[in-house]
Formats: C-alpha cells, structure tokens, sequence
C-alpha cells in the first residue's frame, strides 16, 4: 500500500456520497470483541461513517460484511467521535484496507479509482478479480443510491430528473460523462421538487472556464446518441444553508434562460415550472416579449444597504418579467427590488445583472415574484391590440432576456 501521506490524500480527495448500506461490523481484536448490525451514513472508495452504539477503540481492525450481497472486506478504526444521547451512540469512521468500489455503486465517481496510490503489489490478482466483480454488481439490496436523468441543461444551469432530490440551497457536485470523458462540475441546487427533480446553478471557478467546459459538454451530449451517466453527491463539508445567494453573471453577455428558470423556480409552482421548463426545451419563449420603452421608478436596497430610488427605463418586457436600462447601484441575483408605473407596484426578483465595462453595463433583467402578476397586461394589451410584433430573440438591444 501507498505511503501514509498519500493514502490520507487519496481519502480527502475520493468523493463521498450519503448513503445507508446495511452493513455488519465485527472487531477481529480478540481484546475487543464487537460485532454489530448498522448503517452507513456515508461512503467513498476508501471508507465509511456508521453509527454504532459502542465506542471502538482508534486502530482496532474489522471486518465489514455487506450480507445482502454476501461481500466482505476489513477497516480499520480511523476516528471515533461520541455523538452523546441516552443510550449514547458513536460515529465511527472506517478505512478499508483495499480501497476501491466495495460497496458496489454503479457510475461510481471517477475520483474512486485507485490505482495511482496503490503499488502494483499491493492487489494481487484475486483481489483485483474481486473488486471486479464487485464493479459489476448492482447497489446492495438494502441501500439505494439515486438515479439521475439530465433533462436540460445550459452554461449556467441545469434540471435533473430524479425521485430523491437534494434540498434547495444544497452545494453538490456533478459528474457528468458522455464519449468517454467525464466533466466535473460544482453547484447549489436552487429549486428542489419532491418525486420530480431538482435545478441546479453552476458556481465555483471563474465563469468564463466554467462556460467553456459546459459548453464543451453540451457539445459531446448533441453530437453523440449516448445516454450521459450521472453521479451528484453533496460537497464534502459543506451543509445546506438557509440561503444561498446566486452568483452574479459579471462577465456573461446575456441572460440565460435556464439558469434564470432555475433561480425564479421557489416562486414558481411544480406545474408552472415543467410548463416553462418544456416551452424552454421546445425553443419557445416562456412569455412573449416586446421591445418597449417605458419609464418606471425603481425602489429598494442595493447589496452595499443603500436604498435605491430611481427612474429607469425598459429595454423589453414580458407577461413576467422585463429587461431594465439606467441601473445606478449594486444590484445582484437574487436581489428583490419593487417597480411602480402609475397606480401599479409590484415586487421583482433580480434574475440577470450586466457585467462592468461591457455594453450590458447598467442593465438588469427582472421577474415579478408573483407568477401571477399582472404588472405589465395593461400595456401588453394595448400593445397587441395596436398590433405591435413581439421581439425576436435577439431584440432591438441585442440582448437575450427571459
């Protein structure tokens, strides 16, 4: 086996996925006789987290059997941590003794792969046809990892279908591989429905590399007929939060679609959600827009707490939302501004900022945070009766706005 130092880097860096495996735990110490039937909190390929409800002494060899497939391996004790509670439990942390797919997850995540820290003696051929096996075996009977079904999916954001959605505000990591390369992606699940799926923002690095691996991903996905295989397991050491703040699109040149969909989504219902969501996918506009200048006054607290109140103009509207010009203040997604014109005012969610010192400086597009909201109909009444065409994609501005 690797040295110590690279074997603990190995373990920090090998994804871990929440996971309940029915496991037995039995003490191969003499002096410690243990053995006990519990779950798995969490596993990656070179250990677990269980619960169990006696203290382990740190170092004491087991044996950990997965009796439902009637597989087995042996750990060591690597940290023990009291959990309190009457009667008192323990968290107990495993390392395998042969890192590798023990637990039998399909589409496993690519950072299990363990040969760069093993010596090529260090698995013999038995243990090499074991652990093979073990790769083609389904999920153990008992622990069930979830299934995940890429449905759409752009530069910033993405929706997946599955019956186990994370939380909303959940920071997670994707794996997403299609003609034999994988692309790695982090993210924080903005909408989460139950039984359906959930949206997830891209974040972490710089966007504009961000754009340019997903791009290149999308690239593969239409260029072949194969089915992406998907893993996403929560960022190791991060817990949801009560509120993430999406990230501001600085350097993007125009609104995406999807990702303002997925940020809008905890303001939308499931159906008018998947309404949107298969508009979007069929190349419709979720709502009809005009390019139409209007003024109206701007309210609210910029991200500095400096209150806003100021005459801006619209670049276009739609039912829903509109794309607004002569923004003075520091505005992000996310933000919640109000909008007043004539006798009407009404609360707006920022879904889109311009990024400095491009010609979308200054702009900002907004959706009502009423999905309801009949904020702009009067005009856009007016505007049809008049007969006025809705904006094209790229309207007069030359931007893009949900």
């Amino acid at each position: 086996m690797g040295s110590p130092e690279k074997m603990q880097h190995a373990i920090r860096r090998s994804t871990r996925l929440p996971l309940e495996v029915p496991v037995r735990v039995t003490s191969l110490d003499a002096a410690q006789p243990f053995s006990e039937q519990c779950n798995t909190t969490l596993v990656n390929a070179h250990g677990c987290g269980l619960i169990v409800s006696r203290v382990l002494a740190h170092g004491v060899h087991v044996r950990l059997e997965i009796v439902s497939a009637r597989r087995h391996t042996t750990a060591r004790v690597s940290e023990v941590v009291p959990l309190g509670g009457d009667p008192e439990t323990w968290l107990v942390g495993l390392e395998l003794d042969v890192p590798g797919n023990f637990w039998g997850i399909e589409y496993a995540p690519s950072d299990w792969r363990v040969e760069d820290v093993l010596s090529p003696s260090a698995k013999p051929a038995a243990e090499e046809e074991r652990h093979a096996g073990q790769e083609r075996n389904a999920t153990p009977q008992g622990s069930r990892a979830p299934r995940w079904r890429l449905t759409d999916i752009s530069a910033g954001a993405c929706y997946l279908e599955t019956a186990e959605p994370f939380p909303a505000d959940t920071p997670v990591l994707l794996s997403i591989r299609a003609m034999n390369t994988e692309c790695l992606l982090d993210g924080v699940v903005r909408v989460s429905h139950g039984q359906t799926g959930m949206g997830v923002e891209f974040t972490g690095t710089p966007a504009h590399e961000r754009r340019t691996r997903v791009e290149a991903l999308i690239g593969r996905l239409t260029s072949g007929r194969e089915v992406p295989r998907i893993f996403v397991g929560k960022k190791e050491g991060q817990a949801p939060t009560a509120k993430r703040a999406p990230e501001a699109s600085q350097d993007e040149g125009s609104p995406d679609p999807l990702q303002g969909l997925v940020r809008e989504g905890p303001s939308l219902t499931l159906e008018q959600f998947l309404n949107d969501l298969r508009a979007q996918r069929l190349g419709k506009r979720r709502d009809p827009r005009i390019d139409l200048a209007l003024p109206v006054l701007l309210t609210g607290t910029d991200s500095s707490g400096r209150p806003l109140d100021q005459r801006v103009i619209t670049i276009n509207i739609s039912r829903r939302g509109a794309l607004l010009d002569g923004i003075h203040g520091l505005l992000g997604p996310g933000d919640k501004i109000s909008l007043a014109r004539g006798h009407k005012k009404e609360e707006f969610r920022v879904a889109w900022v311009g990024g400095d010192n491009t010609p979308a400086a200054g702009q900002i597009g907004v959706a009502a945070v009423d999905p309801n909201t009949s904020f702009w109909s009067e005009v856009l009444e007016a505007t049809a009766k008049s007969g006025l065409e809705t904006a094209s994609v790229r309207g007069s501005s030359g931007r893009t706005q949900q």
